[in-house]
C-alpha cells in the first residue's frame, strides 16, 4: 500500500494533546450524549496502578475536560445505555470497578449494583467455623484448607494462605464468626438492546465476571434478568460482544483468555465453545448484518469467522495489533474495521481489503469512532504514551467502495432481478397478513402439521405394502404372486439380481405368518447363487386354517424377509396381502 493508492487526505487533524497523560485501555472509552442535549461527549476511564493515585472517570466536551471524578477501584470496562424513555433522553454511564457496577447519570452517581456472591465450598465454610472454636489448632485447619484448589477459594482464604505464620492468628481473629463470601470481579461488559434496534432504545447491561458467569440486568430495576455460564469448561472471559434483542433473539460472543471463543444464545444456561484459537486473542469485534466475528491475534493476524465458527478469511498485519474498533458508515451502508497497530498507525479494512490508513502520535491503546459534538464521524485515538488525538472523517470520503464492489461482485449479481409488478391480489393479501398475523400463522402451522401427517401416512403405507420392493444397495428385487381360490394357495416369489456384473449368494428367505390363520409348507428357504441379471423363483404352499364351523377367517398379510446368512437385520422386507377364500368352493 502506498500513500497514492490510499489517499491519506480523507481525515482532518482536529486536535492532539500530548500532555493529557491518559492511561486508557480498549473498551474503556465511549461517545455518549451524557447531558441529553444532543452534544455527544467523550467519556473514558483513566486507570492508575500506583498506590498513591486513584483512577478517574473523565468527560470531554469536544477537546475540553468538563468532568473528572475519582473511582473507588481500578475500572475494567465502561458502557452507556438508555434505561427509560423520559425526555430529554439521558443515558446512564456504567463503570465496572471490582465486583461493583457504578452507574452515573448527568455526571453524578446514580446507583451501585453488586455482583451476587458465588457459593463457597463446604470444606471452606466448615474451616472458618472451626476457627471460631476454642483451642483450635490453626495449623491443622489451614492444612485442611490447602486441600481445596486455590482458584475455588474466596479472597479471604486466598489471602490467609499467603500470610506469614506470625500474621495468621491476628488475621483469623479479625474475621472470626464471619462467613467468607466468594465475590468475582467484573472483567468485561457490553449492552444488549431490550426490544428495539433504535439508536435511543432501552438496553440491558451485560456483565461478565472472572469466574465465567454472565449477568443480564434490567436497566430500570437493576435486577438480574438472566444468568448463565460462559462455557461448560473453566474459562476466563476477556471480551464480550452482543447482537440481537433480549425479548426476541440474541447472541452473546465471549472471547476468553484460554484462546477460545464461546457463544451464548437466548434461553441457554450455559454457553458453547465456538472457536478454539491457537494464538492469544488481542481484541474482537462483531460486524453487524453478516454477524461476522473479526478477531485480532498476537501473531499479527486478523481472522474473520462466521457465526457458526467457520473461517472466512485471514489477513496478515505488518505490525503487532493493539486494538480494534468498528467504524459504521451509514451514508455508505457499510462497516469498516479500524485496526490499531504498534508503531502509531491505524488501518481501515473493508472485509479483508485495506481501504485507508492514518497515523497517530504513538501506538494506540484505545480507538473510538462515532459522533462527537455535532460532528458525526470522529475517530478518537488514545495512545499508550497518554496522548489523545481527534480526527474527523471528511464528508466526501467514500473509500472507493463502489469500485471495489464492482470488481469483487460477479456480473450476474449486478443485474436487478426481474421482479413482477405488484398486483391488486398481492396488495390485498399483504394487508390481510398485517391485520391477522396470529390467525394466519396458526393456519399455516395447521396446514404444515397436516402435510407432515399425510407424508408420514404415505411412508407407512409404502413400507407396509412392498410386494414389488427392492434394495438399491444390495441390488436385489423381490416380487410376489398368489395363486388359488382358497383355502389352499400357492405363493410364488421371484428374487431378481439387478447387478449386471456380480452374482448374489448366501441369502435365505424367511416367511412369517400368524399360525392361527395360515400354515405354510416351509418357513425358511435357502437361495442358491443367482448369476448377474437373472432371477430365481421360490414356491411355497399356504393353507388357511378354517374355523370350527368350516368358515374362512379374515385374511391377513404374510411377511417375507430376505436375509443374509449370519446376519440379524433383513436385507429386504415385504408384506403380501392374501386374498379372501372363495366360499363357493367350500360349499361344493
Amino acid at each position: 500500500m502506498s500513500r497514492g493508492e490510499l489517499n491519506i487526505s480523507r481525515w482532518l487533524e482536529a486536535h492532539s494533546d500530548r500532555s493529557a497523560g491518559l492511561n486508557t485501555f480498549a473498551r474503556s472509552a465511549i461517545l455518549a450524549d451524557v447531558c441529553g442535549d444532543g452534544d455527544f461527549r467523550l467519556v473514558l476511564t483513566d486507570v492508575k496502578f500506583e498506590a498513591d493515585k486513584r483512577s478517574r472517570l473523565k468527560v470531554y466536551k469536544g477537546t475540553l475536560l468538563t468532568s473528572d471524578q475519582v473511582l473507588p477501584d481500578i475500572p475494567s470496562s465502561l458502557i452507556s445505555f438508555y434505561s427509560d424513555e423520559l425526555e430529554p433522553r439521558v443515558p446512564s454511564i456504567a463503570v465496572a470497578c471490582g465486583s461493583d457496577l457504578l452507574i452515573y447519570k448527568n455526571s453524578k452517581p446514580f446507583y451501585k449494583f453488586c455482583v451476587p456472591p458465588s457459593p463457597i465450598t463446604p470444606l471452606e465454610e466448615e474451616t472458618w467455623k472451626r476457627f471460631g472454636e476454642p483451642n483450635c489448632d490453626f495449623d491443622k485447619v489451614i492444612n485442611d484448607l490447602k486441600s481445596v484448589k486455590f482458584n475455588q477459594l474466596s479472597a479471604r482464604s486466598q489471602e490467609l494462605l499467603s500470610l506469614s505464620p506470625d500474621q495468621i492468628q491476628e488475621y483469623i481473629t479479625r474475621f472470626t464468626g464471619l462467613t467468607p463470601l466468594k465475590i468475582s470481579p467484573i472483567v468485561c461488559m457490553t449492552t444488549l438492546n431490550r426490544f428495539s434496534e433504535d439508536k435511543y432504545a432501552i438496553a440491558c447491561p451485560v456483565l461478565c465476571t472472572e469466574n465465567g458467569i454472565i449477568y443480564i440486568l434490567d436497566s430500570q430495576t437493576f435486577t438480574v434478568l438472566h444468568q448463565a455460564d460462559v462455557c461448560s469448561v473453566k474459562t476466563t472471559p476477556a471480551i464480550i460482544k452482543t447482537t440481537g434483542m433480549f425479548d426476541v433473539e440474541y447472541r452473546i460472543v465471549i472471547a476468553c483468555r484460554e484462546n477460545s471463543i464461546c457463544i451464548l444464545r437466548r434461553g441457554w444456561l450455559e454457553g458453547k465453545s465456538l472457536i478454539q484459537m491457537t494464538e492469544d486473542i488481542v481484541d474482537m469485534v462483531l460486524v453487524p448484518g453478516d454477524n461476522f466475528i473479526v478477531v485480532a491475534t498476537a501473531s499479527k493476524f486478523l481472522h474473520c469467522y462466521t457465526k457458526r465458527g467457520q473461517r472466512v478469511w485471514s489477513a496478515s498485519m505488518f505490525s503487532q495489533v493493539t486494538c480494534l474498533c468498528l467504524v459504521p458508515l451509514k451514508h455508505l451502508s457499510t462497516h469498516l474495521i479500524a485496526v490499531g497497530l504498534k508503531g502509531g498507525s491505524v488501518h481501515l479494512y473493508h472485509g479483508r481489503q485495506p481501504v485507508d490508513y492514518t497515523n497517530s502520535p504513538d501506538s494506540p491503546s484505545a480507538l473510538v469512532f462515532g459522533q462527537l459534538g455535532q460532528e458525526e464521524h470522529v475517530m478518537v485515538i488514545i495512545t499508550m504514551a497518554g496522548t489523545i488525538n481527534f480526527k474527523i472523517l471528511k464528508r466526501t470520503a467514500d473509500f472507493n467502495l463502489s469500485n471495489q464492489d464492482k470488481l469483487a461482485a460477479p456480473t450476474l449479481q449486478t443485474k436487478p432481478l426481474p421482479l413482477p409488478k405488484r398486483s391488486k391480489l398481492f396488495i390485498e393479501q399483504s394487508m390481510r397478513e398485517r391485520q391477522n398475523p396470529i390467525e394466519m400463522h396458526q393456519s399455516f402451522q395447521e396446514d404444515l402439521v397436516r402435510l407432515r401427517l399425510t407424508a408420514a401416512r404415505a411412508l407407512v403405507q409404502s413400507l407396509s405394502d412392498q410386494s414389488g420392493a427392492g434394495n438399491a444397495q444390495e441390488e436385489i428385487k423381490l416380487s410376489a404372486q398368489v395363486l388359488g381360490l382358497g383355502p389352499k394357495f400357492t405363493l410364488i416369489l421371484t428374487l431378481e439380481n439387478m447387478n449386471a456384473e456380480k452374482p448374489i449368494y448366501n441369502f435365505l428367505v424367511v416367511f412369517h405368518a400368524k399360525p392361527t390363520i395360515y400354515k405354510l409348507s416351509t418357513y425358511v428357504i435357502f437361495v442358491p447363487l443367482i448369476p448377474p441379471g437373472l432371477s430365481y423363483k421360490i414356491e411355497t404352499k399356504v393353507t388357511e386354517v378354517l374355523t370350527n364351523g368350516g368358515s374362512p377367517q379374515q385374511p391377513q398379510a404374510i411377511r417375507v424377509f430376505v436375509m443374509r446368512k449370519e446376519q440379524a437385520n433383513p436385507v429386504l422386507a415385504a408384506s403380501i396381502n392374501m386374498p379372501p377364500t372363495d366360499t363357493t368352493g367350500l360349499l361344493i
